[in-house]
């Protein structure tokens, strides 16, 4: 069957100035029920203009709030004035900034949370700088029709370790590069924080039960997630793990309430897990991270440590299966997926997926139930260890 082309509407018709029109009207709208926080950087939907959103966060930067003409900004960058006003011209299309009258611009709502913004910058700038040119290069990789699971040379060797010529698994890589590491773990921090990743989801939406509990935070970060647990349950015992170097910026002083329940502990969840006995094992965000080989051996280190009973709870992005989902929701899924592949050949998973993996690492995991917490972005996976 044959399909019209609409670009084919003459320049001056009115068929296409009402398309034009009703674009407009329709990517207003879009701005209008978009979040700030969540807007980021149109360029991030348009990978061809990743680039020019690395010097239109430049000129933001030195962008007074109060707004400004053309010549400050020009001076603050040291650049041309004609190369700032094109630049900031080509900004305005993007909603960057609104031109109030010429050569004067001041902040949209979305220039402004990135200019106040500190762990938002930090995110678009991880984006930019380190998941899209990983994911611009998943075709390159594929290209090498390699099969292997490895985070360093997979699916082909991953997006992210071609961009960065280098052989280590992402997270090795950026603790070799301090700048970069640093900033990537601001972006981590600032997105943890939005509505949807709230660790209140998790508190309200998994029975711990009574009595004495103790949770092991395994990959647990700064310990933000087992600080909530703590002060959200009173009789919680908390136990953080991650990799030394994280665990030295986690070690603050705690409120005088957690001090005896929350502990830090560096630990490399690919070893066998030191603390045994525990409740409940918690993984939030951390197996979406890598591929089916390696999260099966995050897994199984936990095993030697597992009582009968114990829980394994994910904290974790279920993306839907092909079609279960408006065509919007879907999109984002995949998005997320893709960017997982790019970055550290790892997968974001559908609930049949997240069975799968439990089963193909022992059949004495049994998956208990599977909730999405109403307005949350991470679903919570209920696993009982039957062994």
């Amino acid at each position: 069957m044959d399909y019209p082309i609409l670009q084919t509407d003459a320049p001056d018709s009115n068929a296409l100035a009402a398309r034009i029109k009703l674009l407009g009207l329709l990517d207003e709208l879009r701005g209008l029920l978009t979040d700030p926080a969540l807007l980021g950087s149109p360029e991030l939907r348009n990978p061809s203009m990743s680039i020019l959103a690395l010097v239109h966060l430049k000129i933001i930067e030195n962008f007074p709030s109060e707004g400004t003409t053309i010549k400050d900004p020009a001076e603050r960058v040291n650049r041309n004035g004609n190369i700032v006003r094109q630049l900031m011209s080509h900004a305005t299309t993007y909603h960057v900034f609104f031109q109030e009258k010429p050569d004067f611009f001041t902040h949209t709502a979305g220039s402004r949370v990135l200019t106040e913004n500190e762990g938002m910058r930090s995110w678009i700038l991880v984006g930019l700088g380190e998941t899209m040119p990983g994911t611009l290069k998943i075709a390159e990789a594929v290209s090498q029709n390699n099969d292997s699971e490895e985070p360093q040379h997979t699916i082909i060797i991953p997006g992210w370790n071609i961009q960065n010529n280098t052989d280590l698994p992402v997270f090795q890589a950026l603790a070799t590069m301090p700048e970069r590491a640093t900033l990537f773990a601001k972006a981590m921090s600032w997105h943890t924080q939005l509505p949807g990743y709230s660790p209140q989801y998790l508190l309200d939406h998994f029975p711990f039960g009574s009595g004495d509990i103790t949770v092991v935070d395994v990959g647990g970060g700064i310990g933000h997630i087992a600080r909530a647990l703590a002060d959200h349950c009173p009789t919680v015992q908390c136990i953080v793990q991650d990799r030394p170097e994280v665990i030295l910026q986690a070690e603050q002083p705690l409120p005088a309430n957690l001090q005896d329940r929350v502990r830090f502990q560096p630990h490399d969840f690919f070893q066998d897990q030191p603390v045994h006995g525990a409740d409940v094992y918690l993984l939030r965000h951390v197996l979406h991270d890598w591929s089916n080989k390696y999260a099966r051996k995050i897994l199984q280190a936990l095993i030697p440590a597992l009582k009968p009973g114990a829980k394994v709870v994910l904290n974790d992005h279920i993306i839907p299966g092909y079609g279960e989902a408006h065509y919007l929701e879907e999109r984002k899924a995949r998005d997320y997926d893709l960017y997982m592949l790019g970055l550290q050949n790892a997968q974001e998973r559908t609930p049949d997926e997240w069975k799968s993996l439990f089963r193909d690492t022992d059949s004495r995991f049994n998956v208990t139930k599977i909730s999405q917490p109403s307005k949350s972005y991470l679903s919570i996976v209920e696993v009982t260890w039957e062994g």
